[in-house]
């Protein structure tokens, strides 16, 4: 890589960091919509390590860089209302992302420079409500993307080198509607749930000036689980399709594994291990994370 290729890594950096620190598949609301006195809450550890990641620019890929992330995390829901289930959920992470690359400028011996960015990420606001709150639920969701951080001021010490530091997030206001189902299948310890939604991507970015502008999209969610005693296991397909093609708004289509063991009444261990089967205009890679949760029984 020269000083000449560098300003396409902010870019780059948005794009990486965006497609994975922000989705993480870590905790988010489910089907059940909660009523008052009920909640959850959970302290979360996510990482993601890109083994592939296409420039969206060119439709390449990008060989000489290397991106690892982190994101630590607070997550609850709680139910609000006593007659009908209503529930709001908070998100609030704070993003760590790192990039290597080759610089022969100053390394002419293929050392690899590295590039290193910590910040608050997307404030994430949900509120959820039921149609159905049976046997089979029907909730119907909206959510709140609000970034916690400047992108001007990313890597802004650092001179010409600012455009090598990867981007918390994509510094603009999102917002989603979600249709979300569920249901046990009877006479079984299995269950499923799945969601669809539209996401708005507005251009109100927050303290960064910049050209780019997203198109809206259709995140899904499907989950199968099974439930035996104090463990919890589910295979989770995660997505996001965009209503038109762009050349930097990111689409693709995650397959993982969650567990959750119950360790004393409500208090619980969780783990969970996801790859990119699909991606275009993101990185693709695999991602990992662990969390300890709290939840009313």
């Amino acid at each position: 890589m020269s000083l000449g290729r560098l300003p396409q890594y902010r870019l780059c950096g948005l794009l990486v960091m965006f497609s994975v620190l922000c989705p993480l598949n870590q905790a988010h609301a489910g089907a059940w919509t909660k009523s008052l006195g009920d909640y959850y809450v959970k302290a979360g550890a996510d990482f993601y390590r890109a083994t592939g990641y296409v420039d969206p620019t060119t439709g390449e890929e990008v060989e000489d860089l290397e991106f690892f992330g982190q994101q630590y995390s607070l997550y609850g829901e709680v139910g609000l209302l006593p007659w009908w289930p209503l529930q709001v959920g908070v998100l609030l992470p704070l993003a760590v992302g790192r990039t290597d690359f080759a610089e022969p400028t100053l390394f002419p011996d293929g050392e690899t420079a590295t590039a290193t960015s910590t910040r608050l990420g997307d404030l994430r606001v949900s509120l959820q409500t039921a149609i159905l709150h049976k046997e089979f639920q029907l909730s119907p969701a909206i959510e709140f993307k609000i970034p916690l951080y400047s992108n001007d001021s990313v890597g802004s010490d650092f001179g010409t080198w600012r455009a090598a530091f990867p981007l918390p997030g994509d510094g603009q206001l999102d917002v989603t509607g979600w249709l979300l189902f569920g249901g046990a299948i009877p006479r079984a310890p299995v269950f499923v749930q799945g969601g669809v939604g539209y996401r708005h991507r507005t251009e109100h970015f927050v303290d960064w000036d910049t050209e780019l502008a997203f198109v809206d999209g259709i995140p899904f969610t499907a989950t199968v689980g099974v439930s035996l005693g104090r463990f919890l296991g589910m295979l989770q397909l995660d997505g996001l399709k965009n209503l038109k093609q762009d050349e930097v708004t990111r689409e693709n289509v995650t397959l993982g594994f969650g567990a959750l063991v119950t360790v004393w009444k409500g208090l619980a261990i969780e783990g969970r291990i996801a790859g990119d089967v699909w991606s275009n205009n993101a990185s693709r890679g695999l991602s990992f994370g662990a969390g300890l949760s709290w939840r009313s029984l």
